[in-house]
């Protein structure tokens, strides 16, 4: 997997997914995209999608607060808890690419699936680095 991508590039292309993924989820919450497209469609109420866009946005923050501080770009003291917590990243990716395949809406299940899977194998090419720096 190594050999694929770099470490570098990897990094640079999980946080430029992050950012869109981001974007997405404030027009979400600014009534800019349709929110049916989200939670596989079983958002009931606006209430109930701001409180998951906003958990949505918090776990995007702090995944992308983690491979900064994997890459060594900011926290340096805290590098080897970030070695570890890494982990999480392509775990949440991989049963995120699971529930998107059991969504009502169709692009969620045949546009985001695929990204999702692709953040997946991205995430754990950042998570197999071994940092000796």
């Amino acid at each position: 997997m190594k050999k694929w991508i770099s470490f570098t590039l990897a990094v640079r292309v999980f946080l430029g997914f992050i950012f869109l993924a981001i974007l997405f989820h404030l027009l979400v919450m600014a009534g800019m995209v349709a929110p049916d497209i989200v939670w596989g469609g079983r958002v009931q109420s606006q209430e109930e999608l701001i409180k998951m866009e906003s958990i949505s946005l918090f776990i995007l923050v702090f995944m992308a607060l983690i491979v900064a501080i994997k890459a060594r770009w900011v926290f340096f003291q805290i590098a080897e808890l970030a070695d570890y917590v890494i982990w999480l990243i392509p775990l949440l990716f991989f049963l995120n690419t699971l529930g998107n395949t059991q969504a009502l809406n169709a692009m969620e299940r045949f546009i985001f699936t695929p990204i999702t899977l692709v953040l997946a194998l991205i995430s754990l090419r950042i998570a197999v680095e071994k940092n000796s720096f």
